[in-house]
């Protein structure tokens, strides 16, 4: 906690620069480029055929570069106006890594997010809902740059809880830092020490602060009630594909929101694997924690009828239209989880093993791992399509609800003994 406050205050610091620099100042070759050739970046990442003669082209891109701020790392934005008129807003992102291959981990998960949309225009479920998950896009500059499409009305869970916090003279990692202070004194006399100190912030912060926020910047209820539908199901679809990958709750500062249209982003995410890579493995579930998160605040922003009908009914559709046999679900699973294991690196020889030969079972081993990890991710994801509950279920006596498995996964996300369990840092009250 105490590196924490070190971090924000630094970030703090570089948020409060005098103002934009200068394109010119730091890339003469931008700040000349007008009416150039040139594409507006990821419009090759779409699942259809590329038609380069519709696509964008830049006009100019602006002088001011700013400072942006995603996922806790301060990065700058550059913005590009195309030859439609409109604006591009991009981030910077850069690393000094030695392995800056394990940060592609999200752009392995965009892609399985553009399969999920093309299942979903087949499928007659999803496309009766018009379900279409909003995707970013990620478009590599060399192995440590990237440029990342962001929407200006964009923002993390995190500066809401940072805005609402500012008027109080506190910040979110303050009360992170009580709560674990109050932890430490009422160990002495109650015997949840940790429930109770929950209970005084939930005293601190009142349950509809995410709400409020959005009522804020939606006036009219009819919008309010088309923002919360289209949240449910953008949060279902995204929440099953991190959940299938093992990948751990998000942060309040990786779950990023359309404050006007409800699109949901969750970024840094990392695919759940064991420490050897031999399987995939939930290190969060196995130390009692949610498997994604669903905290007070947002249950009440998406309302008792999100929860029960957008959310849970989103959740089973996605998964039975990737899930359908003429998908090939596995095959895309292999492949993409096979690009995952190897960014790992090359295992050393063995001593008197020729490097030929160790290099051939390196490959040999990393294709069983692949296919075991795919069957797993398959597997996770047919548990939770009521078509394949349905089939398990011919035969037997009794009725049980086809969303059973998705009701037992909402049902172990909102318990709050499970959520005071997550780490103080991961703020179990936003």
């Amino acid at each position: 906690l105490l590196l924490r406050k070190w971090q924000v205050a630094i970030r703090r610091q570089l948020s409060r620069a005098p103002g934009p620099r200068q394109l010119e100042n730091l890339s003469k070759t931008l700040a000349e480029s007008k009416g150039s050739q040139m594409e507006v970046p990821g419009q090759y990442l779409d699942m259809k055929e590329p038609m380069p003669a519709q696509h964008v082209k830049v006009d100019r891109v602006l002088p001011d570069i700013e400072m942006a701020d995603l996922n806790m790392a301060c990065h700058r934005k550059i913005i590009i106006r195309g030859n439609d008129t409109k604006l591009y807003h991009f981030v910077v992102e850069a690393t000094n890594s030695p392995y800056p291959s394990i940060g592609s981990s999200d752009e392995r998960i965009l892609q399985l997010c553009q399969l999920m949309n093309r299942c979903m225009e087949k499928e007659k479920q999803t496309r009766r809902r018009q379900m279409n998950l909003h995707i970013r896009s990620i478009i590599g500059l060399a192995p440590r740059c990237r440029l990342i499409s962001v929407d200006r009305d964009a923002v993390p869970l995190m500066q809401v809880l940072e805005d609402y916090l500012a008027p109080k003279n506190m910040t979110a990692d303050g009360v992170a830092l009580k709560f674990a202070e109050s932890v430490q004194k009422l160990s002495r006399t109650e015997r949840d020490p940790q429930m109770a100190a929950m209970n005084e912030v939930a005293d601190l912060l009142p349950d509809t602060v995410l709400l409020d926020y959005i009522r804020a910047q939606i006036p009219s209820n009819d919008k309010l009630w088309t923002f919360r539908k289209h949240l449910a199901v953008q949060y279902a679809c995204q929440v099953l594909v991190s959940h299938a990958l093992y990948c751990a709750p998000p942060t309040p500062s990786r779950l990023i929101l359309s404050k006007l249209q409800g699109d949901v982003v969750i970024v840094g995410a990392t695919l759940g694997f064991s420490k050897d890579h031999s399987k995939m493995s939930d290190n969060h579930a196995l130390t009692g924690g949610v498997p994604f998160r669903m905290t007070r605040m947002m249950t009440i922003l998406l309302s008792s009828v999100g929860l029960q009908g957008g959310f849970s009914a989103a959740m089973g559709a996605a998964a039975m239209a990737i899930t359908h046999p003429h998908r090939m679900l596995k095959h895309h699973l292999y492949s993409l989880l096979r690009e995952e294991i190897l960014s790992y690196g090359f295992l050393p020889p063995k001593p008197g093993q020729a490097l030929e030969k160790a290099r051939i079972d390196h490959g040999k081993l990393v294709n069983y791992r692949a296919v075991e990890c795919a069957g797993q991710v398959e597997k996770r994801l047919l548990a939770l399509s009521p078509q394949y509950a349905n089939e398990q279920q011919e035969g037997q006596a009794g009725v049980v609800p086809l969303n059973s498995k998705v009701l037992e996964l909402m049902q172990s996300a909102l318990d709050p003994v499970k959520q005071i369990h997550m780490p103080c840092l991961w703020h179990p009250w936003v």
